[in-house]
Protein backbone atom coordinates (compact mmCIF):
# COMPACT_ATOMS: atom_id res chain seq x y z
CA UNK A 1 0.00 0.00 0.00
CA UNK A 2 1.35 3.46 -0.81
CA UNK A 3 2.99 4.86 2.30
CA UNK A 4 1.26 8.21 1.99
CA UNK A 5 -2.12 6.52 2.34
CA UNK A 6 -1.35 4.42 5.38
CA UNK A 7 -3.09 7.10 7.43
CA UNK A 8 -6.70 6.01 6.79
CA UNK A 9 -7.20 5.60 10.53
CA UNK A 10 -6.13 9.20 11.13
CA UNK A 11 -9.30 10.50 9.47
CA UNK A 12 -12.05 11.14 12.02
CA UNK A 13 -14.66 9.18 10.09
CA UNK A 14 -17.23 9.37 12.90
CA UNK A 15 -17.56 13.13 12.36
CA UNK A 16 -18.21 12.72 8.63
CA UNK A 17 -21.71 11.17 8.68
CA UNK A 18 -20.81 7.71 7.44
CA UNK A 19 -23.79 5.51 6.68
CA UNK A 20 -22.96 2.68 9.07
CA UNK A 21 -20.18 2.02 11.60
CA UNK A 22 -17.52 4.66 10.82
CA UNK A 23 -14.66 2.54 12.11
CA UNK A 24 -15.24 0.11 9.26
CA UNK A 25 -14.28 2.63 6.55
CA UNK A 26 -10.50 2.46 7.18
CA UNK A 27 -10.82 -1.32 7.46
CA UNK A 28 -12.39 -1.40 4.01
CA UNK A 29 -9.75 0.99 2.62
CA UNK A 30 -7.06 -1.42 3.78
CA UNK A 31 -9.01 -4.43 2.51
CA UNK A 32 -8.96 -3.22 -1.10
CA UNK A 33 -5.17 -3.73 -1.08
CA UNK A 34 -5.44 -7.29 0.25
CA UNK A 35 -3.91 -10.24 -1.57
CA UNK A 36 -7.22 -12.04 -0.99
CA UNK A 37 -9.62 -11.31 -3.90
CA UNK A 38 -12.69 -12.03 -1.78
CA UNK A 39 -11.55 -9.59 0.90
CA UNK A 40 -10.95 -6.92 -1.73
CA UNK A 41 -14.42 -7.48 -3.17
CA UNK A 42 -16.01 -7.12 0.27
CA UNK A 43 -14.02 -3.94 0.86
CA UNK A 44 -15.26 -2.38 -2.36
CA UNK A 45 -18.82 -3.49 -1.69
CA UNK A 46 -18.72 -1.86 1.72
CA UNK A 47 -17.30 1.40 0.35
CA UNK A 48 -19.87 1.49 -2.43
CA UNK A 49 -22.74 0.93 -0.01
CA UNK A 50 -21.59 3.33 2.72
CA UNK A 51 -20.02 6.16 0.76
CA UNK A 52 -22.85 6.29 -1.78
CA UNK A 53 -25.92 5.35 0.19
CA UNK A 54 -28.92 5.17 -2.14
CA UNK A 55 -27.21 7.70 -4.38
CA UNK A 56 -26.46 10.18 -1.60
CA UNK A 57 -22.99 11.33 -0.68
CA UNK A 58 -21.64 12.63 2.65
CA UNK A 59 -18.42 14.32 3.77
CA UNK A 60 -16.99 10.82 4.26
CA UNK A 61 -17.38 10.23 0.51
CA UNK A 62 -15.02 13.06 -0.42
CA UNK A 63 -12.62 12.11 2.38
CA UNK A 64 -12.25 8.58 1.01
CA UNK A 65 -11.52 9.70 -2.55
CA UNK A 66 -7.72 10.19 -2.25
CA UNK A 67 -7.35 6.63 -0.99
CA UNK A 68 -9.22 5.29 -4.03
CA UNK A 69 -7.30 7.51 -6.44
CA UNK A 70 -4.12 5.93 -5.05
CA UNK A 71 -5.34 2.53 -6.24
CA UNK A 72 -5.97 3.80 -9.76
CA UNK A 73 -2.57 5.55 -9.77
CA UNK A 74 -0.60 2.41 -8.91
CA UNK A 75 -0.01 0.13 -11.95
CA UNK A 76 0.70 -2.74 -9.57
CA UNK A 77 -2.47 -2.31 -7.53
CA UNK A 78 -5.11 -5.04 -7.72
CA UNK A 79 -8.59 -4.28 -9.04
CA UNK A 80 -7.92 -0.77 -10.33
CA UNK A 81 -11.13 -1.08 -12.31
CA UNK A 82 -13.11 -1.52 -9.08
CA UNK A 83 -11.62 1.67 -7.67
CA UNK A 84 -12.76 3.45 -10.85
CA UNK A 85 -16.27 2.09 -10.34
CA UNK A 86 -16.53 3.35 -6.76
CA UNK A 87 -15.02 6.72 -7.72
CA UNK A 88 -17.67 7.10 -10.42
CA UNK A 89 -20.39 6.35 -7.88
CA UNK A 90 -18.95 8.90 -5.46
CA UNK A 91 -18.69 11.52 -8.21
CA UNK A 92 -22.23 11.35 -9.57
CA UNK A 93 -24.31 9.09 -7.35
CA UNK A 94 -26.90 7.35 -9.50
CA UNK A 95 -25.58 7.07 -13.05
CA UNK A 96 -29.10 6.79 -14.43
CA UNK A 97 -30.01 10.20 -12.98
CA UNK A 98 -26.94 11.83 -14.54
CA UNK A 99 -27.58 10.34 -17.97
CA UNK A 100 -31.25 11.27 -17.81
CA UNK A 101 -31.07 14.79 -16.36
CA UNK A 102 -27.71 15.81 -17.87
CA UNK A 103 -26.73 18.14 -15.01
CA UNK A 104 -24.54 21.16 -15.58
CA UNK A 105 -21.83 20.60 -12.98
CA UNK A 106 -20.40 24.10 -13.25
CA UNK A 107 -23.86 25.53 -12.56
CA UNK A 108 -24.41 23.15 -9.64
CA UNK A 109 -21.11 24.30 -8.15
CA UNK A 110 -22.13 27.94 -8.51
CA UNK A 111 -25.54 27.26 -6.98
CA UNK A 112 -24.03 25.44 -4.00
CA UNK A 113 -21.70 28.39 -3.38
CA UNK A 114 -24.57 30.88 -3.71
CA UNK A 115 -26.88 28.99 -1.39
CA UNK A 116 -24.14 28.41 1.20
CA UNK A 117 -24.40 32.05 2.30
CA UNK A 118 -28.21 32.25 2.45
CA UNK A 119 -30.36 32.32 5.57
CA UNK A 120 -33.12 29.76 6.09
CA UNK A 121 -35.67 32.41 5.17
CA UNK A 122 -33.81 33.18 1.95
CA UNK A 123 -33.60 29.48 1.12
CA UNK A 124 -37.35 29.13 1.59
CA UNK A 125 -37.96 32.16 -0.60
CA UNK A 126 -35.66 30.70 -3.24
CA UNK A 127 -37.61 27.46 -3.17
CA UNK A 128 -40.95 29.31 -3.39
CA UNK A 129 -39.70 31.25 -6.41
CA UNK A 130 -38.74 27.97 -8.07
CA UNK A 131 -42.24 26.59 -7.52
CA UNK A 132 -43.85 29.79 -8.84
CA UNK A 133 -41.64 29.66 -11.92
CA UNK A 134 -43.15 26.40 -13.18
CA UNK A 135 -44.08 26.40 -16.85
CA UNK A 136 -47.63 25.12 -16.29
CA UNK A 137 -50.05 24.00 -13.58
CA UNK A 138 -49.05 20.35 -13.84
CA UNK A 139 -45.39 21.17 -13.37
CA UNK A 140 -46.22 23.53 -10.53
CA UNK A 141 -48.16 20.78 -8.76
CA UNK A 142 -45.19 18.43 -9.16
CA UNK A 143 -42.85 21.04 -7.68
CA UNK A 144 -45.21 21.66 -4.78
CA UNK A 145 -45.32 17.94 -4.03
CA UNK A 146 -41.55 17.78 -4.09
CA UNK A 147 -41.06 20.73 -1.77
CA UNK A 148 -43.69 19.43 0.68
CA UNK A 149 -41.14 16.78 1.68
CA UNK A 150 -38.08 19.01 1.58
CA UNK A 151 -35.97 20.54 4.29
CA UNK A 152 -34.13 23.54 2.88
CA UNK A 153 -31.22 23.31 5.31
CA UNK A 154 -30.72 19.61 4.74
CA UNK A 155 -31.10 20.07 0.99
CA UNK A 156 -28.37 22.70 1.06
CA UNK A 157 -26.05 20.36 2.92
CA UNK A 158 -26.78 17.58 0.47
CA UNK A 159 -26.00 19.83 -2.49
CA UNK A 160 -22.75 20.91 -0.86
CA UNK A 161 -21.69 17.34 -0.08
CA UNK A 162 -22.54 16.14 -3.57
CA UNK A 163 -20.49 18.80 -5.34
CA UNK A 164 -17.61 18.39 -2.88
CA UNK A 165 -17.58 14.66 -3.62
CA UNK A 166 -17.73 15.33 -7.35
CA UNK A 167 -14.86 17.81 -7.22
CA UNK A 168 -12.76 15.49 -5.06
CA UNK A 169 -13.06 12.80 -7.72
CA UNK A 170 -12.53 15.34 -10.50
CA UNK A 171 -9.13 16.20 -8.99
CA UNK A 172 -7.98 12.73 -10.04
CA UNK A 173 -8.72 13.17 -13.75
CA UNK A 174 -5.01 13.18 -14.74
CA UNK A 175 -4.65 9.83 -12.95
CA UNK A 176 -7.64 8.32 -14.76
CA UNK A 177 -6.30 9.55 -18.09
CA UNK A 178 -3.03 7.70 -17.46
CA UNK A 179 -5.03 4.61 -16.47
CA UNK A 180 -6.48 4.52 -19.99
CA UNK A 181 -3.08 3.19 -21.06
CA UNK A 182 -3.18 0.31 -18.59
CA UNK A 183 -2.33 -3.13 -19.88
CA UNK A 184 -5.68 -4.37 -18.60
CA UNK A 185 -8.94 -3.99 -20.55
CA UNK A 186 -11.17 -3.74 -17.47
CA UNK A 187 -9.12 -0.84 -16.11
CA UNK A 188 -9.33 0.90 -19.49
CA UNK A 189 -13.08 0.34 -19.74
CA UNK A 190 -13.95 1.62 -16.28
CA UNK A 191 -11.48 4.49 -16.39
CA UNK A 192 -13.20 5.56 -19.62
CA UNK A 193 -16.62 5.31 -18.01
CA UNK A 194 -15.43 7.40 -15.04
CA UNK A 195 -13.94 10.07 -17.31
CA UNK A 196 -17.21 10.40 -19.23
CA UNK A 197 -18.70 12.47 -16.43
CA UNK A 198 -16.19 15.33 -16.33
CA UNK A 199 -17.26 17.55 -19.23
CA UNK A 200 -15.24 20.47 -17.86
CA UNK A 201 -12.15 18.33 -18.45
CA UNK A 202 -13.08 17.29 -21.99
CA UNK A 203 -10.11 19.12 -23.61
CA UNK A 204 -7.77 16.63 -21.91
CA UNK A 205 -10.11 13.65 -21.60
CA UNK A 206 -11.39 13.28 -25.17
CA UNK A 207 -7.95 13.27 -26.89
CA UNK A 208 -6.90 10.54 -24.46
CA UNK A 209 -9.95 8.44 -25.37
CA UNK A 210 -9.46 8.70 -29.14
CA UNK A 211 -6.57 6.17 -29.34
CA UNK A 212 -8.76 3.61 -27.53
CA UNK A 213 -11.60 4.23 -29.99
CA UNK A 214 -9.26 3.30 -32.81
CA UNK A 215 -7.58 0.46 -30.92
CA UNK A 216 -7.69 -3.29 -31.42
CA UNK A 217 -10.08 -4.20 -28.61
CA UNK A 218 -13.69 -3.62 -29.76
CA UNK A 219 -15.04 -3.73 -26.19
CA UNK A 220 -12.61 -1.05 -24.99
CA UNK A 221 -13.28 0.95 -28.15
CA UNK A 222 -17.04 0.82 -27.56
CA UNK A 223 -16.72 2.07 -23.98
CA UNK A 224 -14.33 4.82 -25.06
CA UNK A 225 -16.68 5.94 -27.84
CA UNK A 226 -19.62 6.32 -25.48
CA UNK A 227 -17.41 8.03 -22.89
CA UNK A 228 -16.10 10.54 -25.42
CA UNK A 229 -19.62 11.29 -26.63
CA UNK A 230 -20.95 11.90 -23.12
CA UNK A 231 -17.92 13.91 -21.99
CA UNK A 232 -17.99 16.20 -25.04
CA UNK A 233 -21.78 16.04 -25.42
CA UNK A 234 -23.09 18.36 -28.10
CA UNK A 235 -19.72 19.94 -28.88
CA UNK A 236 -19.37 18.17 -32.23
CA UNK A 237 -15.63 17.77 -31.55
CA UNK A 238 -14.31 16.98 -35.06
CA UNK A 239 -11.47 14.70 -33.98
CA UNK A 240 -13.73 12.66 -31.71
CA UNK A 241 -16.48 12.56 -34.34
CA UNK A 242 -14.06 11.27 -36.97
CA UNK A 243 -12.67 8.58 -34.66
CA UNK A 244 -16.08 7.33 -33.51
CA UNK A 245 -17.53 7.43 -37.04
CA UNK A 246 -14.62 5.38 -38.36
CA UNK A 247 -15.20 2.80 -35.64
CA UNK A 248 -18.94 2.76 -36.30
CA UNK A 249 -18.37 2.11 -40.01
CA UNK A 250 -16.18 -0.93 -39.34
CA UNK A 251 -18.04 -2.29 -36.32
CA UNK A 252 -17.75 -6.07 -36.08
CA UNK A 253 -20.96 -6.75 -34.16
CA UNK A 254 -24.23 -5.14 -33.13
CA UNK A 255 -23.08 -4.14 -29.65
CA UNK A 256 -20.09 -2.28 -31.08
CA UNK A 257 -22.24 -0.60 -33.72
CA UNK A 258 -24.86 0.41 -31.17
CA UNK A 259 -22.26 1.77 -28.74
CA UNK A 260 -20.44 3.81 -31.35
CA UNK A 261 -23.78 5.08 -32.66
CA UNK A 262 -24.66 6.21 -29.14
CA UNK A 263 -21.28 7.92 -28.87
CA UNK A 264 -21.92 9.86 -32.07
CA UNK A 265 -25.48 10.72 -31.07
CA UNK A 266 -24.23 12.08 -27.75
CA UNK A 267 -21.46 14.08 -29.41
CA UNK A 268 -23.35 15.46 -32.40
CA UNK A 269 -26.51 17.52 -32.39
CA UNK A 270 -27.58 16.09 -35.76
CA UNK A 271 -25.99 12.66 -36.16
CA UNK A 272 -27.99 11.75 -39.27
CA UNK A 273 -30.63 9.10 -40.01
CA UNK A 274 -28.31 6.07 -40.17
CA UNK A 275 -26.84 6.77 -36.74
CA UNK A 276 -30.27 7.45 -35.29
CA UNK A 277 -31.55 4.17 -36.72
CA UNK A 278 -28.80 2.31 -34.88
CA UNK A 279 -29.49 4.15 -31.63
CA UNK A 280 -33.20 3.40 -31.96
CA UNK A 281 -32.38 -0.26 -32.59
CA UNK A 282 -30.24 -0.26 -29.45
CA UNK A 283 -33.30 0.71 -27.37
CA UNK A 284 -34.58 -2.83 -28.02
CA UNK A 285 -31.35 -4.52 -26.96
CA UNK A 286 -31.64 -7.20 -24.28
CA UNK A 287 -29.84 -6.36 -21.04
CA UNK A 288 -27.24 -6.66 -19.90
CA UNK A 289 -24.81 -6.35 -22.78
CA UNK A 290 -21.62 -8.10 -21.63
CA UNK A 291 -18.72 -5.78 -20.74
CA UNK A 292 -20.70 -2.61 -21.51
CA UNK A 293 -20.01 -0.53 -18.38
CA UNK A 294 -22.66 2.17 -18.57
CA UNK A 295 -25.77 1.46 -16.47
CA UNK A 296 -24.36 -2.00 -15.72
CA UNK A 297 -24.76 -3.09 -19.33
CA UNK A 298 -28.21 -1.64 -19.99
CA UNK A 299 -27.36 -0.25 -23.42
CA UNK A 300 -31.08 0.07 -24.21
CA UNK A 301 -31.53 2.65 -21.44
CA UNK A 302 -28.39 4.54 -22.49
CA UNK A 303 -29.75 4.65 -26.05
CA UNK A 304 -33.12 5.93 -24.83
CA UNK A 305 -31.51 8.72 -22.82
CA UNK A 306 -29.43 9.60 -25.87
CA UNK A 307 -32.53 9.98 -28.01
CA UNK A 308 -34.12 12.07 -25.27
CA UNK A 309 -31.17 14.44 -25.44
CA UNK A 310 -31.64 14.93 -29.16
CA UNK A 311 -35.38 15.45 -28.81
CA UNK A 312 -34.81 17.89 -25.93
CA UNK A 313 -37.59 16.34 -23.90
CA UNK A 314 -36.13 17.48 -20.57
CA UNK A 315 -37.37 21.04 -20.53
CA UNK A 316 -38.18 21.29 -16.83
CA UNK A 317 -35.51 21.33 -14.09
CA UNK A 318 -35.69 18.90 -11.20
CA UNK A 319 -35.11 21.10 -8.18
CA UNK A 320 -34.09 24.51 -6.86
CA UNK A 321 -30.47 23.44 -7.53
CA UNK A 322 -31.40 22.77 -11.15
CA UNK A 323 -28.81 22.74 -13.94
Amino acid sequence: MPERRNDAESVHWASLEVYGPPEEVPVALHAIWSSDPERRMLGYEYLSDRLVHQGSRSPASAAAVPFLIDVVADPAAPDRFAACQVLRQIAIGEEEFTLNERPNFAHLRQEAARRATMTVEELKADEAAWVAGAADLQERAARERRTSFSNVERDRLTEQWDIEAYDAVRAGVPVYVVALSANHPATQIYAAQLLAYFPEESPSVVPALIPLIGGEDPIVASAAAVAAGICARGTEDPAAAAAIAARWERAENLAERWATGIGLAQLLNDPGPEILADVEAATEAPAPVPHFPFLDGDIAAVAAYTLDRLEDRHTTPSGPWRA
